[in-house]
């Protein structure tokens, strides 16, 4: 499969997570590598030769590879994936209708139910970013019906799901045999996640386990173990875990971070 998709987007549960930096250097830390490139270091952007066009507007040379796409339309326009990469150029810009106007040439021009599966999955997020969650949800069923073997679609539900509280729901996805065997820093964290607001705490922990140390320093990450340690009862490593936190920089979720601190200081002095 490698080399052959790798144009689906990916949606995070809330506007302000989809702001955080989630780049991931290991590939192998990466179940979603196959089939997009939104998570890829500049390392590993930068080492994918084959697609240099392709990788263009990931790598934020958005205007220069667009230019290259016009240059190409003679000979690309018959093919979807063309539109695919174009849109994708657009989305990755925020220029949320053109990208909306490729998705839908790609789907419109598209035969192979695989190409339909990533348009509908796209469009699906852009539905998300008008917050017309019915209708993304739709487009992602569409997509999973039409290509039951990826991946991005059943992640991108699962994180529909967290957002509005159906966590038994994202477990159901999660726990897809679609999944079996990958290792995933988005997956094993969306799964403690989850977990932990059901209540869960042996399996919530099981998956914090599960998620290399130098990642449980990103800040939401940071913020939801150390909510788990607070409920546990381990106030010191809770302390050290928001303390050594990776500040994002985005204000909710800087916010989050600062509310689990003011708990832990109140937890600390009952004690």
């Amino acid at each position: 499969m490698k080399g052959m998709i790798l144009f689906s987007l990916l949606f995070f549960a809330s506007c302000a997570s989809q702001r955080l930096e989630r780049k991931i250097e290991d590939s192998n830390w990466d179940a979603l590598a196959d089939e997009t490139y939104l998570r890829w270091d500049h390392k590993r952007l930068k080492a994918a030769s084959s697609a240099p066009d392709v990788v263009g507007c990931y790598k934020g040379n958005t205007s220069k590879t667009l230019e290259t796409y016009k240059r190409e339309y003679l000979t690309r326009k018959d093919d979807p994936h063309y539109w695919l990469h174009v849109g994708n150029c657009y989305f990755v810009d925020e220029k949320w209708t053109k990208a909306e106007f490729f998705y839908h040439l790609a789907l419109d021009e598209a035969k192979a139910p695989t190409v339909k599966s990533i348009a509908l999955n796209n469009l699906g997020l852009l539905h998300f970013k008008h917050e017309q969650w019915e209708k993304g949800k739709e487009m992602l069923s569409k997509a999973i019906a039409l290509a039951p073997r990826f991946k991005t679609p059943r992640f991108n539900l699962s994180q529909l799901y967290l957002q509005f509280g159906f966590y038994e729901k994202a477990i159901v996805v999660l726990s897809h045999d679609v999944f079996k065997g990958d290792q995933d820093i988005d997956i094993y964290f969306s799964l403690a996640n989850a977990y932990l607001y059901k209540g869960d705490m042996k399996k919530a922990g099981a998956y914090f386990e599960l998620i290399p140390k130098k990642h449980l320093r990103r800040e939401d990450i940071a913020s939801t173990y150390a909510l788990y340690l607070i409920r546990r009862g381990n106030l010191k490593l809770a302390t050290q875990v928001l303390d050594d936190r990776e500040r994002s920089g985005v204000p909710e979720i800087a916010a989050i971070s600062e509310k689990i601190e003011k708990i832990l200081i109140q937890r600390t002095k009952g004690e």
